[in-house]
Parts: structure tokens; C-alpha cells; sequence
């Protein structure tokens, strides 16, 4: 069954996710769940789509993880922002930029998260991404703007983010 349909859900795989590692281990993830289910393999002409059928749970639970992930992320750079000085923004703002960011691609969440959370030039930005400083730049504003148009979008009182200064 591997031989079979390896190179289908590999396929099913890198039309969702964004890296060949990612679907890779959500191919590997996938057969794993059928061997613990082996006894209720379907016949040979419904395997593939029952594969489909684990590889969508499997992507699923990752794409949740995921989610859980971020979310904790920005609840602790918010918290570790809230002790620093005056809080600038409300838990509501907080949770209406979650939100937004999570509906961003993740190229363009990196992007953020690499600028705001890890504090970042352009031109580092650059040298992460393999570009130089100017599209670094350019792709961070390009990120920036989506995230405001989608803040907008969900009538968000945060609708400004402060600008990166090139270091």
C-alpha cells in the first residue's frame, strides 16, 4: 500500500502544506494511523481514498497545533509587553491581531514574526530569507499592510503597527 500511494498523498500533502519537509512528515504521519487501523483497510480500489480521508484528520490535528501554537506565542509576547510598561493595547486588541494573523499566510506570519517578536532589521530579515535588505523590506511592509487590511476587515481598533527602523 506504501509503494502503491506514497507519491499520491505526497502529492495531496504539498498542495496544502508550505515545505516538502512538512508534507513529507504528514505522508509518514498518515501511514502510521493506517498500520494502527490495518484491520479496517478497504478494498485495493478504495485504499487511496481512505489514505486521503487520514491525511485530511492528520493535517487537521497539525493545522490545529498549529494554530494552539501561535496563539500561545502572541499571548506571551503580549504578556511580556504588559509588564514592561503601560499596557498599550486591551486583551480584545490582542485577540482581534490573533485572530488577523492567523488568517495571514505563513509566509507573511513569518515575515511579522521575524520583524515584530524576534526584532529583526531588514537587512537580518534579508539574510533569513535569502534576499537582500531592499525586498526584505518591501515583503515586510507588503505583510503589514495585509495584516491591517484584515484588522480592518474585522473592525479592529489596532489598525496601526509600528514602523521597523533599518538598523
Amino acid at each position: 500500500m506504501f509503494a502503491t500511494h506514497r507519491r499520491a498523498l505526497l502529492r495531496y500533502a504539498l498542495r496544502r502544506v508550505d515545505d516538502h519537509s512538512t508534507a513529507e512528515d504528514l505522508v509518514a504521519e498518515a501511514f502510521v494511523v493506517a498500520w494502527r487501523h490495518f484491520d479496517e483497510i478497504p478494498p485495493r480500489e478504495q485504499e487511496l481514498f481512505w489514505l486521503y480521508g487520514i491525511a485530511s484528520r492528520v493535517l487537521s490535528n497539525t493545522l490545529r497545533g498549529r494554530q494552539r501554537s501561535l496563539r500561545l506565542e502572541m499571548r506571551l509576547a503580549f504578556e511580556r509587553e504588559q509588564g514592561q510598561d503601560e499596557p498599550r493595547y486591551s486583551g480584545e486588541d490582542v485577540k482581534q491581531l490573533m485572530e488577523a494573523l492567523a488568517e495571514l499566510r505563513p509566509g507573511e506570519r513569518e515575515l511579522l514574526q521575524l520583524t515584530y517578536w524576534e526584532q529583526l532589521s531588514y537587512r537580518e530579515v534579508g539574510l533569513v530569507l535569502g534576499c537582500s535588505e531592499k525586498s526584505a523590506g518591501i515583503r515586510v511592509s507588503r505583510a503589514r499592510q495585509h495584516l491591517r487590511q484584515l484588522m480592518n476587515q474585522n473592525h479592529a481598533s489596532i489598525t496601526a503597527l509600528p514602523n521597523q527602523e533599518k538598523l
